[in-house]
């Protein structure tokens, strides 16, 4: 599910980390992918929403602050989660939690996709009993995801955040993660002609090479402290996402979100099992 990775040299920020090689983070078959938004259509071709308005998608789910809705473009962003314990449930699965912008629906029916996405996050792979792993990872299409060297474990509190320099006519990117719990920093500058349609906050199945993979049990996970060009996210102008996971052979897993918290910065994403979404409460 993800590849072995080569050493990678890193820019690292204040508090650094030495860099050094990324060693394999577990057994794999592909490498994961963090692709843009697959949204699910009726049959008479508009996007499948719940009976709460919710658009349902293969592989997101969460909060989306697109274009569309908000007439804004988008050149900053910064989030905080708590990295989810994920479990085995007898089939090789994954999940990823991460800040993006770019890679969401153009216009409100859909009718076409953002193909440009930066993002940054951290992905909780169940590959076996034995094989769970957790790791930092930054992507930016079309290229393939780029471990980081920053340590994560379950119940680490993370601080991710992207921004693009002046008014991004150099598209110069700064990405930047903070363990919040062990106080390591990374950080790594690319260059990189952003959309700057959506910014979006996203627990998401990654996929392979191929098609989406099975969404690993990530329980409960909570997002807050969202930022938009650097000032506090109002989420509750955005677009809820929720996802349906196809791959499950028996009955499909899926990831619920909540309406947004008190101050509209954050949420929680849910996972369950059920052959209906259930509800998500607010933090």
């Amino acid at each position: 599910m993800v590849a072995a990775f080569a050493a990678c040299v890193l820019e690292i920020g204040a508090a650094s980390l030495a860099a050094r090689a990324v060693e394999p983070v577990a057994e794999s078959k592909a490498a994961a992918k963090h692709g843009p938004v697959e949204v699910l259509f009726d049959a008479s071709g508009d996007p499948l929403r719940t009976i709460d308005s919710k658009l349902t998608t293969r592989n997101w789910s969460g909060y989306i602050l697109p274009h569309y809705l908000t007439k804004k473009s988008y050149t900053a962003g910064q989030a905080t989660w708590t990295v989810p314990t994920v479990t085995y449930d007898g089939v090789e699965a994954a999940s990823a939690s991460w800040i993006g912008i770019g890679g969401f629906c153009t216009n409100k029916k859909c009718t076409a996709v953002d193909r440009t996405l930066i993002q940054l996050g951290t992905e909780q792979d169940a590959i076996s009993d034995g094989g769970i792993s957790y790791y930092a990872w930054y992507e930016i299409l079309p290229a393939e995801e780029s471990p980081t060297p920053l340590e994560v474990n379950p119940g680490d509190v993370i601080t991710a955040s992207l921004s693009c320099e002046g008014d991004c006519e150099d598209n110069q990117w700064t990405l930047a993660m903070t363990n919040e719990t062990t106080s390591e920093t990374w950080s790594h500058t690319i260059t990189y002609e952003s959309s700057e349609l959506s910014l979006e906050v996203i627990q998401e199945a990654p996929s392979d090479l191929s098609s989406v993979l099975p969404l690993a049990d990530f329980g409960t996970i909570t997002f807050s402290g969202t930022t938009a060009n650097s000032v506090r996210a109002n989420l509750s102008r955005g677009d809820r996402v929720v996802m349906e996971d196809e791959q499950s052979p028996d009955e499909f897993e899926s990831s619920n979100v909540s309406i947004p918290d008190a101050i509209h910065d954050g949420f929680n994403a849910c996972f369950n099992a059920q052959k209906k979404l259930i509800k998500c409460r607010k933090p």
